[in-house]
């Protein structure tokens, strides 16, 4: 196999830090005391709002406690499911996690949220804060407490958040972890109404609103934010692109706005307040569709220049690296087998690709048990051997 394959897979891998490893604890990063200081008050002030309520409202605590941690599992899953090319760490994950669900919304949004009603009221009356008050200070106030977990997590993990595909997977779950929080805040506030009288039944509405809200919500709009501070900031891995990233922090500031201020722009109207509603999810969905339009070219060169080499030796086809380096090209791929059992083939092939690449980043490039392992994986599946005139790569 020629030097220039593998010299730019050791580039690719380099510029991605694809397989890094994530060490949490960094004594000597400041940020790294500064993220337990904050996420330390975040939960102590999440105890001092959910404690009172653990007496006559437990088992409303615990049933919302429950329902919260399927929402978790199920959207932890579908996050992990499309995290495709290289998963970041697990600690990684979690770190974002519980930044979004203590220093985001209990030491930072909550006090800034309560302090922007308060003038909101002083200055413009009772019934403009009631009516505006959501819309035009938790969009401000949130996104950006969630986006300073992503400031965060560059900071802890500069070679492993490189890229805007980063930035919108890990953002998810700084979004998740706050989505989380809150639902428990709206979940006691619905069992308490009426001093608690028909809990249950104030908990089940609150917990069906909120997941019908959660389709559109922190998850998206952070995941959307996260990318955007990526382009704007710039890393090795992706050069500097300030429109864009302004683009992307700016969208989810204005869905958010638009889904709090739906009541007031609307009149009451029910009419316009579906529309407004429709209209909201389509431009949510649209961004992030538009996010990832923009990220998949460098994503999919990076798949590229890992698996070039394997071309070479005979192990994958050109078609089968460029059909592994994007979802479209992926599905035209497998549908233009010739029949369901070769559908099925080609699809088994990308996914032990895509396990290859995991290997060779996991291995810096070089030919471990693991990466040997996968290369017969893809030929067993294949069903026919490599051509013996070829050899398994290994990078200088």
């Amino acid at each position: 196999m020629s030097t220039d394959t593998v010299s730019a897979r050791s580039r690719a891998l380099e510029t991605t830090a694809w397989g890094e490893k994530f060490h949490f604890v960094q004594p000597r990063n400041i940020v790294f005391w500064i993220y337990l200081w904050l996420c330390a008050a975040g939960l102590v002030k999440g105890w001092q709002e959910f404690s009172p309520f653990a007496g006559y409202f437990g088992r409303a605590l615990l049933i919302a406690g429950v329902v919260g941690a399927v929402s978790v599992a199920v959207w932890t899953w579908w996050f992990r499911h499309i995290d495709r090319y290289e998963r970041q760490p697990l600690a990684l994950v979690i770190t974002a996690f519980v930044w979004g669900a203590t220093a985001a919304p209990f030491a930072i949004a909550l006090t800034a949220n309560g302090a922007m009603g308060s003038l909101y009221a002083k200055f413009f009356g009772q019934v403009f804060a009631q009516d505006w008050q959501a819309g035009l200070t938790a969009p401000f106030v949130e996104e950006t407490a969630k986006g300073v977990g992503i400031v965060v997590l560059l900071a802890l993990a500069p070679r492993l958040v490189r890229t805007p595909v980063d930035g919108l997977l890990l953002g998810a779950f700084l979004g998740l972890g706050f989505q989380t929080s809150e639902d428990l805040l709206y979940s006691v506030a619905g069992a308490t109404q009426g001093f608690g009288a028909h809990q249950t039944d104030g908990l089940i509405e609150s917990i069906g609103t909120r997941i019908f809200s959660d389709i559109v919500s922190h998850p998206l709009f952070t995941a959307l934010f996260s990318a955007g501070v990526i382009y704007l900031i710039g890393t090795p891995a992706q050069p500097r692109r300030i429109v864009r990233g302004l683009a992307l922090m700016l969208a989810p500031v204005m869905v958010h706005g638009i889904w709090d201020s739906m009541v007031a722009l609307s009149g009451g109207s029910q009419v316009l307040a579906g529309v407004l509603l429709i209209g909201d999810f389509v431009f949510a969905f649209t961004a992030l569709w538009i996010a990832f339009v923009w990220a998949h070219p460098r994503e999919s060169q990076f798949v590229r220049e890992v698996l070039a080499p394997e071309v070479e030796s005979g192990v994958l086809t050109d078609e089968e690296i460029t059909a592994a380096g994007g979802w479209r090209q992926r599905r035209h791929y497998v549908k233009a087998g010739t029949d369901r059992a070769d559908r099925r083939r080609r699809g088994h092939i990308l996914a032990a690709a895509l396990d290859l690449l995991a290997d060779l980043a996991a291995g810096k490039g070089h030919d471990t048990p693991d990466v040997i392992a996968a290369r017969e994986e893809i030929t067993r599946i294949r069903g026919g051997a490599l051509h013996s005139d070829t050899h398994p790569s290994t990078a200088p």
